[in-house]
């Protein structure tokens, strides 16, 4: 239940500034399986916007849409871990957070776990118990969030809930997440069904901005950023902000997909 108050009282931040990204999905072949790998990936794979070791890829498969997230260096796997990953669709190709989907699932961390775990160049420093993290990131790969409007649920990750499925694997070579999205009209997911353009957004842990906010809290100025960390400007809040104590924040990355 805690996870499903920060979902709404989280303080979201949303990248902001020029129109999104448009990239492609490719047609999805018969190597096109949600099982958390990426040996079919690498040649669809383009940068999230405005991070770095992270890439995403897209296929169009029927009336569905298979999403990869990689994680290729080791701060931004750990982020996932800590954090889990959140995917929102628009079928209208905007940014509306017409449906979500958080993939990985673990317990949602608290402030304190996000800040002590981070930040260093935007994202979560070495944990001092990778095993715990690992552990962490291994009990959220049974289930996943489902959200649509303020509701939020639970499913099985499996493919059992109208067809939505999802896969992660945590190896040598990165943090592999993967996902399977209906995008037609169903209950429980799009209201809308999708045609040409979708929108995806990448929602993340800002570990820097839930920092600032903790120290703020405690009334400590923050800290300035060190010669080289990650001092983007704070984009401005968006959603509402529920129960204040909850100093969580995240960052979106919206793109936009063309179906066709």
């Amino acid at each position: 239940m805690r996870f499903l108050a920060l979902l709404v009282a989280a303080v979201t931040i949303t990248a902001c500034g020029s129109s999104p990204l448009l990239y492609a999905a490719s047609p999805a072949t018969s190597d096109t399986v949600v099982d958390g790998r990426a040996s079919e990936w690498p040649s669809a794979l383009r940068p999230v916007p405005d991070e770095s070791g992270l890439s995403v890829g897209f296929r169009h498969d029927g009336d569905d849409l298979v999403v990869a997230v990689i994680a290729g260096d080791d701060r931004q796997a750990r982020r996932i871990a800590v954090g889990g990953l959140r995917v929102w669709v628009d079928p209208m190709g905007g940014t509306a957070r017409a449906l979500g989907i958080r993939y990985p699932s673990p317990e949602a961390p608290d402030a304190r776990s996000v800040v002590r775990n981070g930040p260093r160049a935007g994202g979560p420093a070495a944990s001092d118990d990778p095993q715990r993290l690992r552990r962490r990131f291994e009990s959220g790969l049974d289930q996943m969030e489902v959200t649509r409007g303020i509701l939020t649920q639970r499913a099985a990750a499996d493919g059992s809930f109208g067809g939505l499925a999802a896969s992660a694997t945590w190896g040598a070579r990165g943090l592999v997440v993967e996902m399977r999205i209906p995008l037609t009209a169903a209950p429980g997911l799009l209201e809308t069904s999708a045609d040409g353009t979708v929108g995806i957004g990448v929602e993340l842990l800002d570990v820097r901005t839930t920092a600032m906010q903790a120290r703020m809290r405690n009334g400590r100025r923050p800290a300035r950023p060190r010669e080289g960390a990650d001092d983007r400007p704070m984009p401005p809040a968006e959603g509402p902000t529920v129960e204040p104590e909850i100093d969580i924040a995240t960052v979106t990355r919206w793109m936009q997909v063309d179906l066709e």
